[in-house]
């Protein structure tokens, strides 16, 4: 009785999350609670469900990108490159792409988006052109990125608490699917959609002067006022030496999460006079700490009642011995759930299900790779759709706000064969990995 009143809780929980009836954060904690009143946890048990290592690593993250963000080191560097492009669309859908996978391996999806996109409707509406490739472009370049390392995307961070791998064991297993990724994406954009809006224009002088004028324009409105460039430098010296700590973390001694919070709170020390503290915490999506609180609780109820261990059972039947088989079906499972589902509270109820199959998989076979499926399918997948990631919803707002409005189906037409692609070459690693590394 008691197993299927958890798995009704969870399940109303789920869909209303799925369905935004409420705010995801209030849904998380009430699915939580209502485990404690139905005796399936007390309340100790319910906290040690909870993996502060993960909630910590998200918080400080936050801290560290909010303060530099607030040095405006980010939109700097963004403007420089774009007026390296001189306006050229070739060069700056190059620079843009680049900018955008790159970042987004270091900081998360949505701070990305958030401070690209309108520089992105700004520079390729003033040259004449359509934003709407170049916006498309950079939520699939985000999605692309954050799969890469351990603190590209929170469903990343969930994996890495949970299994505790290093920051250079997410980057050796996941850089090359997703560089992989990125190049081909960019080439098909480049190469066939649209390689008659990418024209250089060395050729036309009228048309370079005004692109001249617009690029410092542009440059007086997102760098306005005088920067500040002690600040700025204390913020890349900060993020220079936590980046430098997640790669030597194994020579540290100390977890990702303790690294992510020592550079959080050194930026917040040496920049006290620029950033206000107050300021900085406001900033935290404490809502998404909650919502995730939430979900571990309600996924360790789930684990303890058994659920999860018919699931990883069934997942086991399924794929008999054939241990290709069973990457292959989670990857592209994953993946087309994480593209109408939430990926991060999908990949959370999967993490206790790929431990207990991990658990009956012979020695010889290398189960981490269980772990890059399970993260190359949530990463990739939310890329399927305008609601597979928080960084898709963010950045179709965003062209909408600036009159760039870009349709569900006008997106999907995109979207998903390049998901179906990008999962395509992921079973293609996969497969290499298992017969020949």
């Amino acid at each position: 009785m008691l197993t299927w009143i958890v798995i009704a809780i969870f399940l109303v929980t789920f869909l209303l999350i799925v369905f935004e009836v409420f705010d995801k954060a209030i849904l998380a904690l009430m699915g939580a609670v209502l485990m404690i009143v139905f005796g399936v946890f007390d309340f100790h048990e319910a906290i040690e469900a909870i993996q502060f290592e993960t909630i910590v690593l998200l918080m400080s993250m936050m801290l560290l990108v909010e303060v530099a963000r607030e040095s405006g080191i980010f939109s700097w560097v963004t403007v420089q490159l774009s007026l390296k492009s001189g306006g050229n669309p070739l060069l700056l859908f190059l620079f843009l792409s680049c900018i955008t996978f790159f970042t987004s391996a270091f900081l998360d999806n949505v701070t990305t988006i958030i401070l690209l996109v309108p520089i992105t409707i700004a520079l390729v509406r003033g040259v004449g052109g359509d934003p709407k490739p170049y916006i498309i472009a950079e939520i699939f370049f985000a999605d692309i990125g954050g799969v890469t390392t351990l603190i590209g995307d929170p469903s990343n961070i969930i994996i890495g608490g949970a299994t505790h791998f290093t920051f250079n064991q997410f980057l050796f297993n996941l850089g090359i699917p997703g560089l992989t990724c990125m190049i081909t994406v960019f080439l098909i954009f480049v190469l066939i959609l649209w390689k008659n809006h990418l024209h250089p224009i060395s050729n036309d002088l009228k048309k370079l002067f005004s692109n001249h004028l617009l690029l410092h324009k542009i440059s007086y409105t997102f760098l306005r006022g005088r920067l500040n460039k002690v600040f700025m430098l204390k913020s890349v010296i900060i993020l220079f030496l936590t980046i430098f700590g997640f790669f030597f973390q194994s020579t540290l001694g100390i977890s990702v999460a303790m690294i992510a919070l020592i550079g959080a709170l050194m930026l917040l020390l040496v920049a006290a006079d620029e950033a206000d503290i107050h300021v900085s915490l406001r900033s935290v999506e404490w809502s998404t700490l909650l919502f995730f609180s939430g979900l571990f609780i309600m996924v360790g109820a789930m684990e303890k009642v058994g659920v999860l261990g018919l699931v990883s059972n069934s997942i086991i039947d399924f794929s008999g011995d054939n241990f290709m088989l069973l990457l292959l079906c989670i990857l592209w499972g994953t993946g087309f759930t994480s593209m109408v589902l939430e990926n991060t509270a999908f990949v959370t109820l999967m993490v206790p299900v790929i431990f207990s199959v991990q658990a009956q998989l012979p020695p010889t076979v290398n189960a981490s790779l269980l772990w890059w499926a399970l993260s190359l399918g949530a990463c990739l997948g939310g890329c399927g759709t305008p609601i597979g990631a928080s960084a898709n919803v963010v950045a179709l707002a965003l062209a909408e706000k600036n009159d760039s409005h870009i349709s569900f189906l006008g997106f999907l037409k995109y979207s998903l064969p390049f998901t179906i692609l990008m999962l395509t070459i992921s079973s293609i690693y996969l497969t290499l990995r298992v017969f020949y590394f």
